[in-house]
């Protein structure tokens, strides 16, 4: 029902994922109307958003809406909204987050007296990176996990505090809106039965 009626290429998916074709105003407006609908507490609301958002730290790419699912239903924020917020995490900010976690756990592990475990090579280029990943796994990856969820844990009550306030002021100004829509309605009704 809500499927297109010629499917995406690859290649149109690709770059829709970079920049939407309704573009990033109009992605942003959605979402945000989207999240002022949500019928739940302002709380809720923002506990879910932070889930989502920090969640973009981890390196588990493909499970991002699992985790941010899991961690919202555990401490009883909104589902939806956690889902929503790992739109935090995209093409376009996910190098710099995950370069934060991977020097954070690079930092970390050299604490610990394993100076070499995430040492990256003095020329870099993606083939290289490929074969550190075929070869030695471990030696990116496991510093790049561990920063990241510190990051997670980290970053989430900085998210939680500003969504709480965005939405917050959202639902304020939505319900001041809806209460002088049904002012003017009135007004209109009552004009129109004096007339009458």
């Amino acid at each position: 029902m809500f499927k297109r009626r010629q499917p995406l290429t690859k290649l149109q998916l690709l770059r829709e994922l970079f920049w939407p074709s309704m573009g990033w105003v109009r992605t942003g407006k959605f979402l945000k109307h989207r999240i002022l609908r949500l019928s739940d507490s302002s709380y809720k609301i923002a506990r879910g958003l932070a889930c989502g958002a920090s969640m973009s730290f981890s390196p588990l790419v493909g499970s991002h809406f699992i985790q941010a699912g899991v961690v919202a239903y555990l401490i009883r924020g909104n589902l939806l909204a956690s889902l929503i917020g790992t739109f935090v995490g995209n093409p376009w900010t996910f190098p710099f987050m995950w370069y934060a976690s991977y020097m954070l756990g690079v930092w970390l592990f050299g604490l610990f007296g394993f100076e070499n475990l995430g040492e990256m090579p003095d020329e870099f280029s993606f083939s290289i990176m490929w074969e550190m990943i075929k070869s030695d796994p471990f030696r990116l990856f496991v510093p790049w996990l561990l920063g990241g969820y510190i990051l997670v844990v980290l970053s989430w009550p900085f998210y939680f505090i500003i969504f709480f306030y965005l939405v917050k002021a959202g639902k304020k100004a939505r319900m001041m809106a809806k209460e002088k829509r049904l002012q003017l309605k009135t007004k209109r009704e009552f004009k129109k039965a004096r007339r009458g």
